[in-house]
Parts: structure tokens; C-alpha cells; sequence
């Protein structure tokens, strides 16, 4: 198997050099990761020429974004990848955060060209339960081929507060609404984000991640299903 690993953490992430050495026991792996922290970028790209920086035969940082990754890989390197995976994040990607993301965004970039792609992510407080999950997650998706042309996979695994995971949910997008507080000084716009009362639904993605569950859900481009 042909694996293509992108990220938007950047080339430095710790996470993404976990997710290599995992995906490395699936097939051969090359890596095309941002300089630099390109987090929130959804689908965004870069207008114009993306420098490159080649580390060996299988490892690249671009000046880019997640998508410009995806891009590079497939059109810049001319590879042709069984599988693209993005990640492994630092923070969920679940119910709106997916609008924002940029390791969906890459994942939605590749199937946007006609490639399998699964985005990966985690607490981004801790990633014991990511260490110990990974490899046996993806080996799940696998074996129940869940992987497709038409949709991107979006695994989320819980807090380490749980210490490990009670099962695998398959899941639904649920965008939970919120409320920003802003915070103002110096002409410096700041703002947190306060969520409101709302009933989850217990096939959602929000509703595994707080109960202890790894989420999967499948994410088209036009729509969820």
C-alpha cells in the first residue's frame, strides 16, 4: 500500500512522526507536511508559487497549507497514493470544528481528486490514548473497508481522561452551537467560545467524544452522511 501523509500541525509535530511509524507497518510512506502551524486553514491554498524543502526521498515541507500538502504530493511529487491520511492532529475535528479545520480540509482536498483519505485527530492535551489506539484503529478501518472514494473518514479519539477508549462509534457530524466572548485590548480582537444548551444526539460525534468512544464519520464534500 502507497500511504501519502499530510498534516496541519506541521512538519515538527510530534503526532505526525507517531502517525509515520504507525502507517509504516501498513505500506510505504511519504510525508509532505507544512513548515510551519497551519491550523484553521480548512481548505484553503496558496495562490501563486508554494517553495518546497526536500529532507530525503520520502519527506517534504512545503510553505503551504494542508491542502497545498495534498496538492503537492499528488501533481507536485506525481504520486499515486492507495490511501491519504491527515494527521495526527493536536485537538478534535468534530461537529463545527470540521468547517475550520485544516486536517479535514486536506483530507477533503484528496478526495476532491479522487482519492480514499481518512483525517485523524486527538486531545490536544494529551496523546497517550492516540499511541496506544492508533495502530489497531486503522487497522479497524481497514478491515471493515471502510475507506471510499466517496467520502472522507474523520477518526476522533477521546480525552486520556478515560484512560482508554470504550468502543468505536460510527458517527454523524452534530454542530453544536456556540457563543464567542470577545475580549478587546490595544486594537487586539481575542475572543473564547462558550457552548449553549443544546440536546446531543447520541449518534453524533459530539456525543462519542464525551462519552469515551473513538468517533468515525464519514464527511462528503456536498454533504455528511
Amino acid at each position: 500500500m502507497n500511504i501519502l501523509l499530510v498534516n496541519d500541525d506541521g512538519i515538527e509535530s510530534s503526532r505526525l512522526k507517531l502517525a509515520e511509524e504507525v502507517l509504516k507497518e501498513f505500506g510505504a510512506v511519504t510525508v509532505v507536511a507544512p513548515e510551519r502551524q497551519q491550523s484553521g486553514k480548512s481548505t484553503s491554498i496558496t495562490i501563486d508559487s508554494v517553495p518546497f524543502r526536500k529532507i530525503h526521498d520520502n519527506k517534504y515541507a512545503i510553505e503551504g497549507t494542508p491542502a497545498d500538502c495534498v496538492s503537492f504530493g499528488l501533481f507536485g511529487l506525481d504520486l499515486n497514493p492507495d490511501i491519504i491520511v491527515s494527521g495526527v492532529n493536536k485537538g478534535y475535528n468534530i461537529g463545527v470544528d470540521i468547517l475550520y479545520s485544516g486536517t479535514v480540509g486536506a483530507a477533503l482536498q484528496g478526495n476532491y481528486f479522487g482519492k480514499k483519505t481518512i483525517a485523524i485527530s486527538g486531545d490536544f492535551q494529551g496523546k497517550e490514548i492516540v499511541k496506544r489506539y492508533l495502530k489497531q484503529t486503522i487497522e479497524y478501518v481497514f478491515n471493515e473497508n471502510i475507506p471510499s472514494f466517496d467520502y472522507v473518514i474523520n477518526i476522533n479519539f477521546p480525552s486520556d481522561d478515560f484512560k482508554a477508549p470504550k468502543g468505536v462509534m460510527i458517527t454523524k457530524p452534530f454542530f453544536r452551537r456556540a457563543r464567542l466572548i470577545p475580549k478587546i485590548e490595544n486594537n487586539v480582537f481575542k475572543h473564547t467560545k462558550e457552548f449553549l444548551e443544546q440536546v446531543i444526539p447520541t449518534d453524533s460525534d459530539v456525543y462519542a467524544n464525551l462519552n469515551g468512544y473513538i468517533s468515525i464519520s464519514k464527511i462528503k464534500l456536498n454533504n455528511s452522511i
